[in-house]
């Protein structure tokens, strides 16, 4: 059994919100897919926050809808809903759940959808659709290659890791959906697991490239900035709140890969890195705290502790030298 990289998470409004810790479930997982509503008329309760939340961890995000529609008008009118819901996001790529059989001629319902999508500025849109339905519903493969991926599923035994067992309903697919029962730090319960099965590179889903030779930072690395982002994957750079942080977090490949101050400050790149700052080291006084030295060197407070590894950072004492 194994967990292949890269790992891709798909959740609704079943993952309740109070129960994730998107920042600790964010570390594993390099895409997540967001389904946004289940036909035109239910939204999805959670779609917003598990995006807003998700993007902020610096994770590339999809966004999906259940297909329900009863004819080509009403296919057309879920894709506008559709759209309108999540195009605030920006999700890289738009995905049609079929699961149903809500018309006759599925295929013919399902383009005229996608075709919507295209026509309001879907950049990329893709169809999930079950393996043992595929044909079933009418789908050949010369369907779906108008569309630009192709995700099924195939649990096998769905033991929650992915043990060999593939989709049979096409030649070639995209995304494999290898489990329903799938576990992972940051929430308690099962969650669907996919992974990336090939014909395009995973840059095309993500906009990441996975073992992409990492720049010549590295956490800890205080750096001089002339621009921030506000996610890993954003192409709008924004003046910084301060002209230096601390890179807290790498992810290798991204567009942004580096993470300054815990979030605080933003993600930069290569580029919007202007040199590397030597770090430096203040010594504690007798009366100071954590939250009064950070105000004082203008960094993060959660910064400095993660810095000089202070599992309580209401303890330090005077004559301590603090990394900053």
């Amino acid at each position: 059994m194994s967990r292949p990289r890269p790992l891709i998470i798909d959740i609704s409004e079943h993952q309740l919100p109070s129960g994730i810790q998107y920042q600790e479930l964010a570390k594993p997982i390099d895409l997540a897919i967001i389904r946004v509503q289940f036909g035109s008329l239910r939204e999805d309760l959670h779609f917003r926050t598990h995006l807003r939340e998700l993007k902020k961890a610096g994770i590339p995000v999809h966004v999906y809808a259940w297909v329900r529609g009863i004819s080509e008008v009403d296919m057309a009118q879920e894709a506008e809903v559709f759209y309108r819901r999540a195009k605030e996001f920006q999700p890289l790529f738009w995905w049609l759940d079929v699961e149903e059989r809500t018309m006759s001629g599925m295929p013919q319902g399902c383009e005229v959808f996608r075709q919507r999508l295209k026509g309001l500025g879907a950049k990329k849109v893709g169809i999930y659709v079950a393996n043992h339905l595929f044909h079933h519903f009418g789908f050949r493969e010369v369907d779906i290659n108008k569309y630009d991926g192709l995700w099924l599923p195939t649990y096998g035994a769905n033991v929650g890791e992915y043990q060999g067992a593939n989709p049979t309903a096409a030649t070639y697919y995209d995304l494999h959906q290898y489990t329903s029962t799938g576990r992972l730090p940051g929430y308690n319960g099962p969650l669907d697991l996919s992974r990336h099965a090939g014909r395009q590179p995973f840059s095309f889903f993500s906009g990441t490239e996975i073992g992409h030779k990492p720049g010549p930072y590295q956490v800890g690395n205080r750096v001089m900035i002339n621009g921030v982002y506000t996610s890993s994957v954003s192409d709008q750079k924004h003046q910084p709140l301060r002209t230096q942080g601390v890179i807290t977090r790498i992810i290798p490949g991204a567009r942004n890969p580096y993470l300054l101050d815990e979030g605080g400050l933003g993600w930069v790149n290569d580029q919007s890195i202007v040199s590397k700052v030597s770090n430096r080291m203040y010594q504690v006084r007798s009366g100071d705290t954590l939250w009064g030295i950070s105000q004082t060197l203008g960094i993060a407070w959660q910064t400095l502790a993660s810095l000089n590894q202070l599992a309580n950072p209401d303890l330090i004492y005077p004559g301590q030298l603090l990394r900053y």
